[in-house]
C-alpha cells in the first residue's frame, strides 16, 4: 500500500419482545427514553465499546483545512471563518459493526473539527440526506429492533417489521440505502448534516439551514464488478492512492429551509429553497488514529451558529458526552 501521502503520527423492549407475538408497535412506542437507555441499546447492538466509539467504530483520520467562501458572512457571520483557511481534522467511518464490510450498503460518516480560536466547531455528517429516527423514542426503538437474537445471532425480523410499522422513517432509510451500492470512495460520497442549524448573517438575520458536503470528484458507487472483487477493507488504501495525486476536495454548502421543510425532524428529507456555497474542505493527508480519541459533538458550534430545536440533535450531543466519559474510564 502506498504510504508517501500519509502522515505517520500514530501516537425495556428487549424483554417485551422475548416471546412470539409480543413485539408490537405499542410496546415500542413507550415513554421517552433516558440517555442511558440509548447507550445501553447501542452496546447491545454493537457490543461493548472497549474504549472505542459506541457507533461508527471502523474509521480513520485525515487532516486538511477549510477555506471559507469570500462572501460567507452573507449567510453566516462567525469569528471562526473570518480570517482565511481553518485547520481541520476529519474522521471518515463506516456505519454498523466494527468488522462490517466496506462493501456493505450502510452509512458512511464524516466528522469534521474546525480548529478555531478560542472555540472549535464540529460537523457530524452521514452519507444519506435524512436520519433513520425522528425522535429519541424512535431512535431507541431502531436500536432495540436490531439487538441480535441469542438463538440466531441476527436481529429478529419480527422486531424489525414492528419497528418499521410504528416508525415509517426507518423503512424509508432502509430504502435509501438499498437504492444504490456502497460508495466507491470516501472522496466520492456526499455527506449531509440531517439536523438543521441556525445561521446568523452579518446583517443579523437568522435562518435555518442544513449542511451538505459535495465531493468535487463527483458521486461514485461501486460497480457490480467491484462489489464482487474488492476486499472487505479497501477504502483506506483507495484514499491513500488518491492522495498521491493531490488533495481531496469537497464543497461545503448550506441548504436553505424550504416552506414545508421541518427544522425539528432529521428523518425528513428537505426539498430546500436553494443552496449557498460556504467554502471548500481540502483533505491533504491521512493521519492514522490521531482523531480516534476525539469526541465530535454536533452542538460544538461557534458564535453565529446555533443548534435547531431538534430533540435528536440534543440527545446525540448528550449521548456523545456520556459515551466519551465511559471510554475514558
Amino acid at each position: 500500500m502506498p504510504t508517501t501521502a500519509r502522515m505517520r503520527s500514530r501516537s425495556a423492549c428487549s424483554a417485551a419482545c422475548s416471546t412470539p407475538g409480543n413485539c408490537s408497535a405499542a410496546v415500542i412506542m413507550s415513554a421517552a427514553p433516558g440517555l442511558q437507555a440509548l447507550i445501553e441499546a447501542m452496546r447491545s447492538v454493537y457490543g461493548e465499546p472497549g474504549g472505542q466509539r459506541a457507533m461508527h467504530r471502523r474509521g480513520y483520520c485525515a487532516v486538511g483545512f477549510f477555506a471559507p467562501h469570500p462572501d460567507i458572512a452573507r449567510i453566516v457571520d462567525t469569528p471562526l471563518l473570518r480570517d482565511g483557511p481553518v485547520p481541520a481534522t476529519v474522521r471518515f467511518s463506516v456505519g454498523g459493526e466494527a468488522d462490517a464490510s466496506e462493501k456493505s450498503r450502510s452509512l458512511r460518516g464524516m466528522a469534521v473539527r474546525l480548529h478555531g480560536r478560542p472555540q472549535d466547531c464540529d460537523l457530524v455528517l452521514i452519507s444519506e440526506p435524512a436520519f433513520y429516527a425522528a425522535t429519541p423514542v424512535s431512535f431507541l426503538g431502531y436500536l432495540q429492533a436490531r439487538v441480535p437474537d441469542p438463538a440466531t445471532g441476527r436481529p429478529d425480523p419480527r422486531r424489525l417489521a414492528a419497528h418499521d410499522q410504528a416508525f415509517p422513517e426507518a423503512a424509508r432509510h432502509a430504502a435509501r440505502l438499498a437504492a444504490h451500492p456502497a460508495p466507491a470512495s470516501y472522496a466520492t460520497t456526499p455527506y449531509f448534516s440531517n439536523h438543521a442549524l441556525l445561521f446568523t448573517d452579518s446583517g443579523g438575520k437568522t435562518r435555518a439551514v442544513r449542511l451538505l458536503v459535495e465531493p468535487v470528484a463527483g458521486v461514485q458507487y461501486l460497480s457490480p464488478w467491484q462489489e464482487q472483487r474488492l476486499p472487505d477493507a479497501f477504502l483506506e488504501g483507495e484514499m491513500d492512492e488518491r492522495l498521491l495525486r493531490g488533495p481531496i476536495r469537497f464543497r461545503l454548502l448550506a441548504q436553505l429551509q424550504g416552506r414545508d421543510d421541518p427544522a425539528d425532524d432529521p428523518s425528513a428529507e428537505w426539498q430546500g429553497a436553494g443552496k449557498v456555497p460556504l467554502g471548500m474542505l481540502l483533505i491533504s493527508a491521512l493521519a492514522d488514529d490521531d482523531c480516534d480519541a476525539m469526541v465530535f459533538t454536533p452542538t460544538r458550534l461557534p458564535p453565529g451558529i446555533a443548534p435547531g430545536d431538534d430533540p435528536i440533535l440534543r440527545a446525540r450531543a448528550e449521548i456523545y458526552a456520556l459515551a466519551s466519559a465511559s471510554r475514558r474510564r
